[in-house]
């Protein structure tokens, strides 16, 4: 019976090994590959030193900064009429989120819930403008589209912890504008533990866990390569619908109470 009892916990600790893995993994690549950018661009400065300086300027504008080093700016994507369409089509799941809290009454409880759902769809909108707009206003949307996202992990931290940790999801929210990635990332985190929780203590949540691990992984990886291969089409879509959906499957979570 205890071997029985322990194969689920394995299986559970080892999707979350995955994610901590991969999100690691992708990080330090990242880093490194900023390193070596850096590095580049020095000795390059080194080899035309005295030489013209515009071109030097204009090269280091050119070195690539991950993400979550560099902060939101905006991608390479959009770079057709049909990738944009593309993009605009799959910022509905995210209306999607909003209403799967909705049925499940989940947002008649309380104003925390409530306040998700809205998050879920001003996601969907700062998506939706992000994806419209061109020239400068573009660079307002993009930050304003990764705030939203922190505000959203924000949120579904208030709506599902028990006791809500107030102070903590108002500095975040104060940081969200300025440190979104990181933001997001702390209040992903402590989702994706509380999800890992709850899956060992209700197997009938165990499936929807793994599907939520897949889901959170390949999002994850499309966010990255997006950003890595803007010349590859439709990875920016990947991460819309992977992500939405991975966060879908959160609203179990929340208690009702």
């Amino acid at each position: 019976m205890a071997a029985t009892a322990a194969v689920p916990l394995l299986g559970l600790s080892a999707s979350l090994c995955v994610k901590a893995a991969t999100t690691l993994g992708v990080f330090f690549v990242a880093l490194r590959k900023h390193r070596q950018n850096h590095q580049h661009l020095r000795q390059k400065q080194r080899q035309q030193q005295g030489s013209d300086k515009t071109a030097t300027a204009a090269e280091e504008e050119h070195i690539h900064t991950p993400p979550i080093l560099a902060g939101p700016r905006p991608c390479m994507g959009d770079l057709s009429v049909t990738e944009t369409v593309v993009n605009l089509v799959t910022c509905a799941p995210y209306f999607n989120m909003a209403w799967r809290v909705t049925k499940q009454g989940l947002a008649k409880l309380s104003v925390w819930n409530r306040l998700f759902s809205v998050s879920c769809s001003f996601t969907g909108l700062c998506a939706l403008a992000y994806h419209l707009s061109s020239g400068p206003v573009r660079n307002f949307f993009r930050r304003l589209d990764y705030t939203a996202v922190a505000l959203s992990a924000v949120s579904l931290t208030c709506a599902r912890a028990r006791p809500r940790p107030l102070f903590a999801c108002a500095i975040s929210a104060v940081l969200a504008p300025f440190q979104p990635l990181l933001v997001a990332a702390a209040h992903v985190f402590g989702t994706e533990i509380a999800f890992m929780r709850k899956a060992l203590a209700d197997p009938k949540l165990r499936d929807t866990h793994f599907v939520h691990t897949l889901a959170g992984v390949g999002a994850f990886t499309a966010f990255y390569a997006d950003d890595w291969f803007p010349q590859v089409p439709y990875l920016h879509a990947s991460w819309h619908i992977l992500s939405a959906y991975a966060t879908s499957l959160t609203p179990c979570l929340i208690p009702v109470d």
